[in-house]
């Protein structure tokens, strides 16, 4: 049990890391067939040397999913936790690719990070579904070019852009409580646009716990989610364009009991300026700022009371944090051998602090643990398109990486206080070969080293519950991984497949020590701490068929095999040769777009995950399971179409959670919404 919840109640969130601060085009292509992700420039995916994936707002539109992560729980390699995003703590929504394990993943908002700069999770009902144009997914270490958090791979979720005037509203309601209410309208002139960016999305949610677990302190987790964004883009000269963004995201939620409640709000502001002084180049200067606010309240029960029926709040986090970067990058392409050349400098810093007040059973004040520290990332990283001859591509990249942690406090029972400062570098290249076959085949692969630094959270956050106590660690180092991966790519007329092996090694695989309870403070029989003493691996396949016989139907078939295991823990040996928590061995799934007669659409979806390992010795474990989603909509008049979304069509019960912290959690069961769609204008 301790074992456990020091993975899934604290090591978990301590698994994140902060991401540099990075631009890039983000104009909507004329194709859903261009990608800008997998290079930082915008090409044809025939003509990228790297496994990707897109999604498109059309295939987002007709899935019943209610956040970015349900769309994503389909793309290969993708690893996402069973339980939505806002049907578990906030710390949980980790994300990950090819069997990372825990928060090895970027994620960006139109090329600027938005993991969350203290603990490094990503809150994805902070983008509603109707403002997404399309969401690209790069897997394999990208962190050349992308630096932090890019062990993994690359999510990049791209917004409508605003060149059309029109209006996109959307209203939904249905099983247990759902509501949700999202609107994108853009006005566009000559040489301007102007958007508006809005949400809300409600459930009263489901009791997620087994029977044996409930109680009278046990409720459905609920939730309440708003979003809203204010854009521009405006022409300054004919060859100067500027772009700014801020938005506004609040999320209110009631976790399993009635004390177990979390509140977020964040602040995001990004600007652009992007300037093409010649034919083929250009030059982007981005800066965003990010203020986030988390309250976090954990319960606990009386001595000898059942955790069931009675409960207090034992805890309560409040944790502040803010980030600030700029980036500029200089791209250039060509008609010789030498295709293309870009290069670019970037700054990030971090600031954050959290204040755990902790009480005991009858609301007095016990103690204020505090942790708090800064961290400072300056990076600039090269890359070259080279065609020796026309079917043969090399692309190169390398990036130079600069940390540094400082202003540390550990304030914790039998915590350091005031740490030092710590310094740290990394070199990170990539080598990516794409070979042109006849008969539209290609050959690719790629060898590469990429990084992850802990986070704030893993530097100088203790957490504690009576009885043990995780500690924090100011001198861990960054993790690195070393990958190769081979691949190929088919794309004949309306058939698109693309299949990939891939084999990486995390060195300084972080982990956590138990330490001597002689040395722990009062009140403490056990504890740990976190330290840089691990080695893991994954290795496996992934492959995706895309089928366009006609504008009318489409289909897409997915699987990913994930082998992916500790190979060094001295510390727990136990874990050593087992499935990595929360990764599935196989996993598959198929959609199918079709649009009938009197322009009614139907789309079936359908996914399978082998059972998944809850903890690192494999003690506690989910189920497998298969679970089919259908959405259906037509048009009612004019610009109106109606909807109807059922997920988990057959109402199939599995545990999706079960960790050891908590009773193991039940999955979505069927959840059925209708709603309205408007569409005004040419958006």
């Amino acid at each position: 049990m301790l074992r456990s919840y020091l993975l899934a109640g604290s090591v978990v969130p301590c698994l994140l890391a902060v991401a540099p601060a990075f631009s890039q085009n983000t104009a909507s292509p004329a194709s859903n067939d261009i990608v800008v992700t997998a290079t930082r420039s915008t090409r044809a995916m025939a003509d990228v040397p790297a496994s990707v994936s897109v999604v498109t707002s059309d295939q987002i539109e007709g899935t019943p999913a209610r956040t970015i992560d349900d769309v994503l729980s389909r793309v290969p390699s993708v690893d996402l936790p069973i339980a939505g995003t806002n049907e578990q703590h906030p710390t949980n929504t980790i994300v990950s690719m090819r069997g990372l394990s825990g928060i090895r993943s970027l994620v960006l908002l139109d090329g600027v990070p938005i993991n969350d700069p203290f603990f490094g999770y990503v809150q994805w009902s902070e983008v509603p579904l109707e403002t997404v144009d399309r969401v690209e997914v790069v897997r394999g270490g990208g962190a050349p070019l992308w630096g932090n958090y890019a062990m993994g791979g690359v999510i990049n979720i791209l917004t409508k852009p605003i060149n059309k005037t029109g209006l996109v509203a959307e209203s939904a309601g249905g099983s247990r409580g759902t509501r949700r209410a999202d609107v994108h309208g853009a006005l566009a002139g000559d040489g301007y646009g102007i958007g508006l960016d809005a949400g809300i999305n409600h459930s009263d949610g489901y009791v997620e716990q087994v029977e044996s677990a409930r109680g009278a302190a046990t409720v459905p987790t609920s939730f309440t989610a708003r979003t809203v964004a204010v854009s521009g883009n405006a022409d300054l000269a004919p060859d100067l364009t500027a772009r700014a963004r801020v938005s506004y995201y609040d999320n209110d939620q009631t976790f399993l009991t009635r004390a177990n409640t979390n509140d977020q709000q964040t602040w995001r502001y990004t600007g652009t300026l992007s300037w093409t002084p010649r034919e083929g180049g250009s030059i982007d200067l981005t800066a965003f700022h990010n203020d986030e606010r988390f309250v976090t309240n954990n319960p606990g029960s009386p001595e000898g009371a059942d955790p069931n029926d009675v409960e207090f709040v034992q805890n309560s986090h409040r944790t502040r944090a803010n980030d600030w970067g700029a980036s500029l990058i200089w791209t250039q392409t060509f008609s010789g051998v030498i295709r293309s050349l870009s290069a670019g400098a970037d700054y990030h810093g971090v600031r954050g602090s959290d204040h755990a007040s902790i009480f005991d059973d009858t609301g007095a004040l016990v103690r204020i643990d505090t942790g708090s520290g800064n961290q400072r990332f300056l990076g600039g990283f090269a890359q070259a398109d080279i065609r020796p001859v026309d079917r043969l591509q090399l692309l190169l990249s390398v990036r130079y990486q600069d940390f540094h942690s400082y202003d540390g406090v550990d304030d914790t029972p039998g915590g350091l206080g005031r740490v030092a400062s710590r310094h740290d570098s990394d070199v990170d290249p990539r080598l990516s070969i794409r070979y042109k076959l006849p008969a539209d085949f290609a050959l690719r692969g790629a060898i590469y080293r990429a990084f992850r630094a802990p986070t704030l959270d893993n530097l100088y956050r203790g957490a504690s519950v009576p009885g043990y106590i995780l500690y924090a660690n100011a001198a861990l180092k960054p993790e690195t991984l070393e990958g190769v991966e081979a691949g190929f790519d088919v794309d004949r007329g309306p058939l698109r497949l693309q299949a990939t092996a891939y084999a990486s090694r995390i060195s300084d695989f972080l982990t956590y020590r138990y330490l001597d309870p002689a040395t722990l403070p009062a009140g403490f029989d056990i504890g740990a701490r976190l330290v840089n003493a691990g080695r893991a691996r994954s290795r496996g396949v992934e492959a995706e068929l895309t089928w366009r016989p006609s504008s009318k139907l489409a289909g897409t078939l997915a699987y990913t095999h994930a082998d992916s295991i500790v190979t060094r823990n001295a510390e727990d040996p136990v874990s050593i040769g087992v499935q990595q928590q929360g990764i599935p061995r196989h996993r598959a799934s198929a959609s199918l777009d079709w649009t009938g007669p009197h322009g009614i659409r139907i789309s079936p979806r359908v996914r399978y995950l082998s059972r998944t390992n809850g903890d690192p010795d494999a003690i506690y474990r989910t189920d497998a399971h298969f679970v089919a989603d259908l959405g259906a909509s037509a048009p009612l008049r004019g610009s109106v179409d109606v909807f109807g979304q059922i997920e988990n069509l057959f109402d199939r019960r599995y545990v999706g959670t079960n960790d050891g912290f908590t009773a193991p959690l039940h999955g979505r069961p069927l959840t059925a919404v209708g709603g309205v769609r408007l569409k005004l204008g040419s958006l």
